[in-house]
């Protein structure tokens, strides 16, 4: 009997009825790649789904004992591979779907890792809350992923990212132990190092994230909505910097280049779309009159109908990508983020060279995240169904970054597609001695990451 066999009918014995050999839907995400180079699925002897902590901490601690490697998969909403297992056994995280508490008083909720943002955010919003974080993967992204992955939604100018919500994680270490990153609940701690951080964006290198304790705010009960067009990008960059001097942030601020603003709105000039959150009609009156002031100097107003046509597409990347494929082309995004005084030379080189691929067929750019220190640039490629094109790209893009001290992952995580990249942004050495630490034999998903 083959070693991979016995692993899985140890397994059986071990969970059974969540163990399967039909591995196909685990071996795929929705990393572009996979539609134009078959070559770059994944392989794995078979999927867990366990139902309980108790049940994820026997397979983890046989997975342990064996020597046998995990790779974590959940809402498989991944665009960079990470979702996407070489060899081993999956750990399906979807049994683990259940919210354990809601504390209104304390304005926070519990929930299981393989909780969608989707279940969660409809669940709170019945309860007048909101966790805020809107990806355009919101209805297949789960909690779990979300903090592996360092992920950020489209309100993120306001409420920040995932974590900025994180107030402790329980996660199974590769010894099957499952801790929580405090043992108290408490708003903030100075009691040693926040251990949360080493799991937030390791993509279960060093364990899964279990559960997570969230922060949640009450629902905004006024909604401002405003479009205005600019004579160029550089304008509209200048234009959105300009409102985080005001008192208050803007939920959305996005602002579109001539390329984008034609495909997204038929609009033959750049835009700017904003949303603003608020519980005081007053406040909202206020904040209204100085944007607009400010916004007026450069830009011309236009119809505030435009935010709702994107509100209602935001999410249907899926639409997007078949039309593109019919088309005989596919779509790629890769989004980087730099500080302020690079960022619209960041694009410009980013859009020129990124053009002069051979095969790539257009670019469009919107800056969708905003920093008191920076920008993210999200960048969408409309290019030929080749591999060849595919990498040419991201090697061209990858160079740009380093060029302008960029970040060549904003948000996306690192998975199979950046991780030859991401190693020129992280300390190597001193997260080998970490995961060398925790995981000695190297169990946990291996050869990612680090």
């Amino acid at each position: 009997m083959e070693a991979a066999d016995r692993v899985v009918q140890e397994l059986e014995g071990l969970l059974p009825g969540r163990v399967t050999r039909d591995v196909k839907k685990y071996l795929s995400d929705w990393w572009p790649l996979l539609w134009i180079d078959e070559g770059a699925g994944g392989t794995a002897a078979a999927a867990v789904r366990p139902a309980n902590s108790d049940e994820l901490a026997a397979l983890v601690r046989f997975a342990d004992a064996e020597g046998v490697s995990l790779f974590v998969h959940a809402g498989g909403s991944s665009v960079t591979g990470a979702s996407i297992p070489s060899g081993g056994v999956v750990v399906d995280m979807s049994g683990l779907d259940q919210i354990l508490d809601l504390d209104e008083a304390n304005r926070t909720v519990t929930v299981q890792a393989g909780v969608r943002l989707s279940a969660l955010e409809r669940k709170l919003n019945a309860k007048g809350f909101t966790l805020s974080q809107f990806p355009q993967s919101f209805e297949l992204a789960t909690i779990g992923g979300f903090v592996s992955t360092l992920g950020t939604g489209q309100y993120s100018t306001l409420y920040g990212g995932i974590e900025d919500a994180v107030l402790r994680l329980e996660v199974v270490l590769p010894s099957g132990e499952a801790v929580w990153t405090r043992k108290r609940e408490a708003p903030r701690s100075s009691a040693g190092p926040d251990l949360a951080g080493l799991f937030l964006g390791a993509e279960g290198a060093f364990g899964i994230v279990e559960a997570a304790e969230l922060k949640i705010r009450k629902q905004p009960t006024h909604v401002w909505k405003a479009a205005y067009r600019f004579g160029s990008f550089e304008s509209a960059i200048n234009a959105s910097k300009s409102l985080l001097e005001l008192d208050v942030r803007p939920a959305v601020c996005r602002a579109y280049n001539e390329v984008e603003s034609l495909f997204q709105f038929e609009e033959r000039a750049c835009t700017l779309l904003l949303v603003y959150h608020f519980r005081s009609k007053p406040v909202l009156e206020a904040v209204r009159a100085e944007v607009s002031a400010l916004l007026g100097q450069d830009g011309t107003a236009l119809d505030p109908s435009m935010v709702d046509r994107w509100l209602e597409k935001r999410f249907n990347f899926k639409e997007q990508i078949d039309s593109v494929r019919k088309m005989g082309y596919t779509l790629e995004t890769i989004e980087v983020a730099c500080m302020w005084s690079r960022v619209f030379e960041t694009y410009s080189d980013a859009a020129g060279t990124l053009s002069e691929v051979k095969g790539v067929a257009g670019v469009g750019a919107h800056v969708s995240h905003l920093y008191d220190q920076g920008a993210c640039v999200y960048f969408t490629l409309l290019l030929e169904p080749r591999k060849e094109t595919y990498w040419a790209a991201w090697e061209k893009m990858a160079k740009v970054a380093r060029a302008h001290d960029a970040t060549i992952s904003h948000h996306h995580g690192v998975g199979i597609l950046k991780k030859i990249y991401a190693k020129d942004e992280m300390p190597v050495s001193l997260l080998r001695s970490i995961k060398e630490a925790i995981d000695p034999k190297g169990t946990m998903s291996p050869d990612r990451l680090i």
